[in-house]
């Protein structure tokens, strides 16, 4: 099985499934929904605590994922709740566990009325971490001491949204994590071709690897509920207009035929896709399956 930077770097674009680990402590029912990706996706993208909700550890589910699954995971990794020892720690961990890349990133703000506030370190920036990661890939673990005998080899990426309206600070920001040492960039979710081929320009000129994000909608109270409460989308409020007054059918229809053609589209010139889950399993399922089919008789 090729690395996740030689998947990446091939000209038949990755397809990427973002899950977030169980809520409990039992792994079984997720990793038996995902049994159905086998052959359809390239890698598992785990979030981590998203939104501030306490989940099983990303680490741990990874490796029920890579072990029973065999499928590459790319793990998240929140500043937001690890101090920088905890993130050494986990990052040395997944290196030992086989995980195929992590993602440094700031995490969700938590609202200070919210039960888990208190927990919020931030020890840690982004940057921070992709700076440590290149360390310890050098065996350095900043602490004086001789090199590690057998350093970690992490592949490191980043998150961005082309959707922002300030862009040309997204791009800064951009420019500052590639410096740091990311290799590749996982994007919020777009939902037509300009927003992305203006950020590609960008990440392209950083060499950076683009995995965007796809985002099937299930009915149109889910599109009304990210218009007014996902500012990171703002710029995209048009989209979720379209789902007005549809039915539930009408509306996972329409989101599987308008993300299938997008992709379509975007499928030369990107390095990815990654497919968010937050409409269901079985949609995202069934998303995956359409995009793998058609990319399969592309390929031959």
């Amino acid at each position: 099985m090729p690395s996740l930077a030689e998947s990446l770097a091939a000209s038949r674009p990755a397809l990427w499934l973002e899950v977030a680990p169980p809520r409990g402590a039992n792994p079984r029912l997720l990793l038996k929904r995902l049994e159905e990706f086998v052959g359809h996706i390239d890698a598992v993208n785990l979030t981590d605590n998203a939104l501030g909700r306490v989940k099983m550890s990303g680490l741990v589910f990874g490796s029920f994922v890579k072990a029973r699954l065999g499928l590459p995971v790319v793990l998240n990794f929140s500043c937001r709740h690890r101090n920088r020892f905890a993130i050494k720690s986990d990052l040395l961990g997944a290196a030992a566990l086989g995980i195929d890349g992590v993602v440094a990133l700031a995490g969700d703000p938590v609202p200070k009325d919210h039960p888990n506030s208190a927990s919020v370190v931030r020890d840690l920036t982004p940057f921070d971490m992709l700076e440590m990661i290149s360390a310890l890939n050098r065996g350095d673990t900043g602490e004086g001491r001789p090199p590690l005998k057998t350093p970690p080899s992490l592949y490191a990426g980043v998150v961005a949204n082309p959707n922002r309206t300030d862009f040309d600070r997204e791009i800064a920001l951009l420019e500052r994590k590639a410096k740091a040492g990311a290799k590749f960039v996982l994007t919020q979710p777009v939902f037509d071709v300009e927003k992305p081929r203006r950020f590609l320009v960008h990440a392209n000129r950083l060499s950076l690897h683009t995995i965007l994000g796809i985002l099937p909608v299930k009915r149109a109270s889910m599109a009304d509920h990210i218009k007014e409460k996902v500012k990171d989308l703002s710029g995209a409020h048009g989209y979720f207009d379209r789902y007005s007054g549809m039915s539930e059918e009408e509306a996972r229809a329409f989101s599987v035929r308008e993300n299938l053609e997008l992709m379509k589209s975007l499928a030369g010139e990107v390095a990815g896709f990654n497919i968010m889950s937050g409409g269901g399993t079985s949609l995202a399922i069934e998303l995956a399956r359409e995009f793998s089919k058609w990319r399969t008789h592309a390929n031959r």
